[in-house]
């Protein structure tokens, strides 16, 4: 059997939709006829707007057909996560405080994909406020990982890696403030880029110059998150870390094992962490030795650098802190647990003194990351300590496995992610094998300050020594299309 339009990815649809040969509303109808079967389950979306994405999708084929020139991502559906403005989709942070409210314009980034003939379809999960690493909130519901639904998606873009896992829709932009865009794509299997800070214009933050936050991109293939992050890279004057970036688009190369030859990398196994799981330090440290067979060479690790990210946390919670705890007094009782607890602070939990620290930390913590790439062109390590895991994990309780408490889950489980949302740094997770439980497991590869181009080439080498796009979750129904 032919495979279904929903199964494919944005760059082998690409040039049938741009020459007219596929219909950009055939195609739309095929990603939302998947979602309507397969959703339920797994809970990747807050919000679908059939209507207005078949009417979009109807009007780019009219445009084509009357011999208007397609955009370089004509026709493709996109979703969008529930912390980022999509004009006429409601914008509701999974709060019931923000229950009802609609954008009425376009973030910058979406605009990008919009003006690049992509097509918004949906609006994807996440924890309310977007505040933790697992996709439960009381607005929406729990979000379930596809591969296995007693396990968590991960989080906060848990939606959008769902989405990509399960063929609903081939693009999704997220967003990565500790993580949040790598972690869930290691829990389901796809790939998931957290660009430069300011790669990306985030021009809707409440802070321009203190944020954590990088807008991100997710997709089931290399080449496709390639895609979605050309269109949405970029400067714009509204936030002034945007300019400075290349304005060459990343070009994947033609046999990417072949740039592999000479490439320099730094392999970490364990952070902060004194645990990771055997699985996944098996899937990760395999990986590498296919990375030093092709020719790429392993220089050793630093052994002093210890990034002080607790500090560094501090400024994400205290930007939540400044712009939600007004809700407490209204909407605390019907707000998520953890996320509550973050914006209920003692009186001096936010000292200036405290802050300032919090900022002399971010600076340490850029220039260690700096030194990683001293002799070295990548930075290597797991996405996460263990694949996902189970939907009773609690965001403020400790990583247990098999009785063995490994301490808390910032500290055991996603160290990795979290020193590059403070030092800017480029970093992407990409699948590197599955689990004896079947989960996906996924590495993180680090770069330079706008190294984008060099991340997606080395994560295109991987999906080449180690492919996994050919791999669905069972409730995917896929491989009844096979």
């Amino acid at each position: 059997m032919s495979m279904p339009l929903w199964s494919r990815s944005a760059a082998e649809l690409l040039p049938e939709l741009r020459s007219g040969a596929l219909k950009a509303e055939t195609l739309m109808q095929s990603v939302l006829g998947q979602i309507e079967a397969r959703n339920g389950p797994v809970n990747a979306f807050s919000h679908v707007a059939t209507e207005s994405a078949l009417a979009d999708a109807r009007e780019a084929d009219r445009k084509l057909a009357e011999g208007a020139a397609p955009g370089p991502l004509h026709g493709l559906p996109f979703s969008v996560k529930d912390l980022v403005a999509v004009a006429g989709m409601p914008l509701e942070y999974a709060s019931h405080a923000f229950a009802g409210q609609v954008a009425d314009t376009d973030a910058e980034a979406v605009a990008r994909l919009r003006r690049a003939g992509a097509i918004p379809f949906a609006k994807s999960t996440t924890p309310e406020f977007g505040h933790k690493v697992l996709t439960d909130s009381p607005r929406q519901g729990i979000s379930r990982n596809p591969w296995n639904t007693d396990y968590s998606c991960g989080g906060s873009s848990g939606g959008a890696a769902i989405a990509a896992a399960m063929g609903f829709g081939p693009l999704h932009l997220t967003s990565d403030g500790a993580g949040s865009g790598r972690i869930p794509a290691s829990c389901c299997g796809i790939v998931g880029l957290k660009p430069s800070w300011g790669a990306v214009p985030h021009e809707t933050t409440t802070d321009l110059f203190g944020s954590l936050t990088c807008l991100g991109q997710m997709g089931r293939t290399v080449a496709d998150v390639a895609l979605m992050f050309n269109a949405m890279k970029g400067p714009d004057r509204r936030d002034p870390l945007s300019f400075g970036g290349s304005a060459e688009p990343a070009r994947l190369p033609d046999d990417p094992v072949a740039t592999l030859k000479g490439l320099r990398f730094r392999y970490a196994p364990r952070t902060l962490n004194r645990w990771v799981a055997p699985a996944v330090e098996a899937a990760v440290g395999e990986t590498v030795e296919r990375l030093l067979v092709a020719g790429a060479e392993q220089v050793a690790m630093l052994d002093d650098i210890v990034f002080d990210t607790p500090s560094a946390l501090v400024l994400m919670r205290a930007y939540q802190h400044a712009r939600f705890a007004s809700l407490l007094e209204e909407h605390g009782e019907r707000m998520d647990r953890t996320a509550r607890l973050g914006l209920t602070m003692q009186p001096d939990a936010q000292t200036y003194t405290r802050l300032a620290h919090a900022q002399r930390a971010r600076s340490d913590i850029y220039r260690q990351v700096e030194r990683l790439f001293d002799g070295a062109d990548v930075f290597i390590t797991p996405t996460v300590a263990t694949p996902a895991l189970p939907i009773g994990q609690q965001s403020d309780g400790p990583l247990v496995v098999d009785g063995v408490d490994h301490g808390p889950l910032r500290d055991a489980w996603y160290p990795y992610t979290i020193p590059y949302n403070a030092s800017g740094h480029p970093a992407l997770s990409v699948p590197c094998g599955i689990s004896p439980d079947g989960l996906p497991i996924g590495l993180q590869i680090v770069g330079r300050w706008h190294s984008e181009a060099q991340l997606l080439a080395v994560a295109a080498a991987i999906e080449a020594l180690k492919p996994w796009a050919a791999a669905w979750p069972a409730l995917s129904g896929k491989e009844q299309h096979s």
